[in-house]
């Protein structure tokens, strides 16, 4: 029960009532799909569930972030194309145990394939050259299985970094002859993610259809957390309950960090959730979150007028920076992911940790204890 920490699936998992059924729909009729949200509203958490929990569908996961160049994405996906195929560790018995490798591609449906591959791998092929193969490879082994294949890049709004803004072009010209893969996009960073996919100059307008994640819905969440409070015999103000819920404006993750201290109170300490206990429980985890917003503030105060515009923000106080500093400064920003357009002129913090913090004074910005400046 609000659950935190790593992916949310199975029964932990609070359904999306407006996301799910759109992303599966979409699944359904191999349409590629770009899903963008800030860090920590529950991408993942919705991949995890469709794919592993209910298990529908064939498919690679690849987090972008968790490889250091173009040529470890491609040696990734190639790993994890061969597993689809019961061949494991591709790569390693491509330089360790070729004999045994032989053996095993002569199993599968596509051995001249295989063949390719470790004439391409053995040979240390330019990177670019790997990574289309890989993503061609993917493709075969869907065709020789009759299956289409989902394939998920996380944080793809961070491939430039693997290579170049070239990158891009590659990927939209092999992608599009790919007729057996059924590409997933997910990407924290809102406005970069916005400009691959949305824009018209870019070479991945129109080939996704985009999902804006928002928070989770009020509502939905609120009757989750009673009836789960309800069968434990909590004593709750359902009016306060409500209203801390709305004020994490449906933040998946810090919602559930909220919630569960509120159980966990209730039920060790016997604790009634009332005004005090809601305060109590958002400070908590405000201060334990408090390494990862002073982290994002320093590089926030590396940059010139950027704490001061975000700071500026969360207080509403007027900027006095000239207007073309500001507008620069507020498209920094949001590339950097932490604040996010509402309408013209008018902008909101993404995370609403960061924005508590900002909104202390000066003394306690730089040491409160165990209790912060808050209004429910």
């Amino acid at each position: 029960m609000f659950h935190t920490g790593s992916p949310v699936k199975g029964k932990d998992f609070i359904d999306r009532k407006k996301h799910l059924p759109l992303f599966k729909a979409y699944l359904d009729n191999n349409q590629h799909i770009m899903i963008k949200a800030p860090r920590r509203f529950g991408k993942t958490s919705l991949v995890k569930h469709i794919f592993d929990y209910e298990k529908e569908y064939e498919y690679i996961y690849i987090d972008i972030r968790l490889n250091y160049s173009l040529e470890t994405l491609a040696n990734h996906i190639i790993n994890k194309a061969y597993e689809l195929v019961k061949i494991k560790n591709f790569i390693q018995q491509t330089k360790e145990s070729l004999f045994n490798l032989l053996q095993s591609i002569k199993t599968i449906s596509i051995p001249e394939v295989a063949e390719l591959s470790i004439d391409i791998v053995s040979k240390k092929t330019e990177p670019i050259e790997l990574f289309i193969h890989s993503l061609n490879l993917v493709d075969k082994i869907a065709e020789a299985k009759n299956i289409n294949i989902k394939v998920i890049f996380d944080e793809f709004q961070d491939i430039t970094n693997l290579y170049d803004k070239n990158i891009l072009e590659v990927l939209r010209s092999v992608a599009q002859h790919h007729s057996n893969i059924t590409y997933i996009f997910l990407g924290s960073i809102e406005s970069i993610m916005t400009k691959i996919f949305e824009s018209k100059i870019s070479p991945f307008f129109h080939f996704a259809s985009v999902i804006q994640l928002e928070g989770l819905d009020i509502d939905e969440l609120y009757d989750y957390t009673s009836k789960e409070f309800s069968k434990k015999s909590i004593n709750y103000d359902k009016k306060m309950l409500y209203k801390t819920i709305e004020f994490l404006q449906g933040h998946p993750e810090y919602s559930a960090k909220v919630l569960q201290t509120l159980y966990i109170n209730a039920t060790i300490q016997n604790k009634p959730i009332d005004k005090n206990s809601c305060l109590e429980a958002i400070s908590f985890r405000v201060i334990e979150n408090r390494a990862y917003l002073d982290e994002i503030i320093l590089k926030l105060k590396t940059k010139k007028h950027h704490f001061e515009v975000v700071y500026n923000i969360a207080n509403s106080i007027k900027s006095t920076l000239p207007s073309a500093t500001l507008y620069n400064t507020h498209i920094s920003l949001e590339d950097m992911g932490i604040i996010k357009k509402v309408q013209k002129g008018k902008y909101k913090i993404v995370d609403i940790f960061l924005e508590i913090l900002l909104k202390q004074n000066d003394d306690t910005m730089v040491a409160f204890n165990d209790k912060i400046k808050l209004e429910l």
